[in-house]
């Protein structure tokens, strides 16, 4: 299946400005389940319910809006497309920065923007200098109803988006700070032996699947087929001691070798 366009625009590089497709760079392959009635297996569908008027209503009645309180203000597609911002049509650069300067929490969706034809050879431009200074793009681009903060970045040949939250959505880190022990030189330098001894310099991202997904399909397909699926439990050692425990994983990781 042919990869859709999530948004239409253009990207404005100082004067230059960049006709573009935004496309979803990541899939989303989860098995969905749904609900369905017991008795029947019927669907269950969410309908609409109306809390003043005590009724379902159809989508073709329902309009969007903001509750003022003792008023409802109602927005209109036309509304929102009106509003004065750039950012709507565009993706609007601000500056290019170090990516070392942004905070890994802030990294969000990622999405590959396509130039279309006209704008190909300012986007390979584009690319060039940004490759060429080590930077990246810092910019904003408006759609869903909010407008993101992001970067644009090469990314082996092609212009990759990521959406980046917001100063404000970020939580500070110092409550989740673990309380301070003891540490005697003998732990640290097993925890030392432990990274090292799983240190993969080959690390693959291919080489990881989403295990919960698979054993998902198994159970369902064993289901279909009347069979009981058998699942075999990992025994696992209880160790108390710290040290202990590390110099287990080393024991461990070395048997794997």
């Amino acid at each position: 299946m042919a990869a859709r366009s999530v948004w239409v625009g253009s990207v404005n590089f100082g004067m230059v400005s960049i006709p573009t497709k935004l496309y979803s760079a990541t899939d989303d392959d989860k098995i969905n389940l749904h609900q369905y009635h017991e008795a029947c297996g019927g669907r269950v569908k969410q309908p609409k319910w109306c809390e003043i008027c005590s009724k379902f209503i159809d989508t073709t009645e329902i309009i969007k809006g903001y509750d003022a309180g003792d008023k409802l203000v109602e927005l209109t597609e036309a509304d929102l497309k009106s509003l004065p911002l750039k950012s709507i049509k565009s993706i609007e650069v601000l500056e290019f920065v170090d990516p070392s300067q942004i905070d890994f929490r802030c990294y969000s969706k990622a999405y590959f923007l396509k130039a279309e034809t006209p704008g190909a050879k300012a986007y390979s431009l584009m690319m060039q200098g940004m490759e060429k200074t080590g930077l990246v793009a810092v910019a904003r681009l408006t759609y869903r109803e909010r407008e993101h903060l992001c970067i644009l970045r090469p990314y082996d040949g092609v212009m990759l988006l990521q959406n980046l939250f917001y100063h404000e959505q970020l939580r500070s880190h110092k409550e989740f700070r673990p309380t301070e022990f003891l540490i005697t030189e003998k732990e640290a330098e097993l925890a030392v032996t432990l990274v090292k001894a799983m240190h993969n310099p080959a690390f693959e991202l291919f080489n990881y699947v989403d295990e919960y997904r698979n054993a998902l399909g198994q159970l369902i397909e064993a289901k279909l087929a009347g069979k009981t699926l058998e699942v075999a439990e990992t025994p696992r050692e209880d160790v108390q001691e710290v040290a202990d425990a590390l110099l287990a994983s080393i024991n461990a990781v070395g048997a794997k070798a």
